[in-house]
């Protein structure tokens, strides 16, 4: 549970879910952010602290441990992002390294666990359409740490996310009209000296377009492996596999306008000496959206209609807790994400698309 002095959110509300509206120097926004929604930080402490428990055996002191391994490099190279974590912890009453270890949950656990995310990123150059989505699969206790971001940083696009209190990057766009989406890969190798995750994640939502995004990650690389779905509103789309060793990007193939993606690498020019460890599960939910995406124009209703899929339930495309499942197989899915680019608008909801939840629309005028 949370610490009992921990302070109060101030930030509004959607559904339970909080807004954190941010502007300014690295440190003010991360303050904005960390003094916005502390309770909620604190949350998604507590929830990391039994996820990493459960799944790399570390407790919250070697998390941390763990974490400040990476400062090094982050000081050298990522500076601005450090500073807006440091402003997070003041904002937030926290550790400094209680922020770094949230920022680097992917690093710290993604060699032990692979989660059951399926992304999909479509065009209609006739229509001028671009999308961008996915079902957010995750374990249950995250869906009790989730915001909202509204961030205008000085000198960088303005930028909308729905992702995790504490951490800097996730699903989202920016005012530029480019986009991301991410599937984690299980893998073993790790490079400290590359870009994390969701630090990555952070800086494709500062590029103004698909171009300089996949130039930022071919320099900087990732510290570990992920999938990282990216598209503008120019319909310059892919999926594309990171690694430490390099990218392995996936665009449509020809005659084609959409690729997919799950938790396997399935590129076929994968860096040598990069081996993941899949669930059956992710092999049968690609097939599944390739299957219900064939030949179609996509339109969000579709999309949200093809992420609502429950064949071969529990582990489908609308993902359910499978009965007496532990650790990380307690996933499900905990939200659905669809942008469209081109109107730079994003609609976000929680828990089963299935189930027709209630939709927040994001958008940028």
């Amino acid at each position: 549970m949370p610490s009992g002095n921990a302070r109060s959110d101030v930030a509004e509300c959607w559904n339970g879910v909080p807004e954190v509206i941010a502007s300014g120097s690295p440190w003010e926004v991360g303050f904005a952010h960390g003094s916005q929604i502390p309770h909620r930080i604190a949350v998604c402490i507590s929830n990391y602290e039994r996820l990493f428990l459960e799944t790399a055996e570390a407790d919250w002191t070697e998390s941390k441990a763990r974490a400040a391994t990476y400062l090094h490099s982050l000081e050298k190279n990522e500076p601005d992002l450090v500073e807006e974590m440091r402003g997070i912890a003041s904002g937030a009453g926290r550790d400094f390294l209680d922020i770094l270890a949230l920022n680097l949950r992917s690093e710290i656990a993604l060699t032990n666990y692979s989660d059951g995310c399926t992304s999909i990123v479509t065009r209609n150059a006739a229509r001028g359409e671009v999308y961008l989505a996915q079902n957010w699969d995750w374990v249950g206790e995250a869906g009790t740490s989730t915001a909202f971001f509204d961030i205008r940083p000085t000198g960088k696009p303005r930028l909308r996310m729905m992702g995790e209190a504490g951490i800097v990057g996730k699903f989202g766009f920016n005012d530029s009209g480019v986009g991301v989406c991410m599937n984690a890969i299980r893998c073993g190798t790790v490079d400290k000296s590359h870009l994390p995750v969701h630090l990555a994640m952070r800086r494709i939502l500062e590029c103004r377009s698909f171009d300089e995004a996949l130039v930022m990650l071919t320099s900087k690389g990732l510290a570990t492996c992920a999938n990282l779905v990216l598209a503008d509103k120019s319909g310059k789309i892919a999926t594309i596999e990171c690694t430490p060793k390099g990218l392995a990007p996936i665009f449509p193939e020809p005659g084609s306008w959409t690729t997919f993606h799950t938790n396997h690498l399935w590129s076929p020019h994968v860096p040598a000496g990069i081996r993941d460890h899949p669930s059956k599960n992710s092999f049968s939910r690609l097939e599944r959206i390739k299957v219900l995406s064939e030949d179609q124009e996509a339109s969000v209703e579709k999309i949200r209609s093809w992420l609502s899929d429950d064949e071969g339930t529990p582990v489908s495309i609308c993902r359910s807790t499978p009965d007496n499942a532990v650790g990380i197989e307690r996933m499900e899915t905990l939200a659905t994400i669809i942008i469209d680019l081109p109107n730079l608008k994003t609609e976000v909801s929680f828990g089963k698309p299935s189930l027709s939840p209630p939709v927040r629309t994001l958008t940028i005028e």
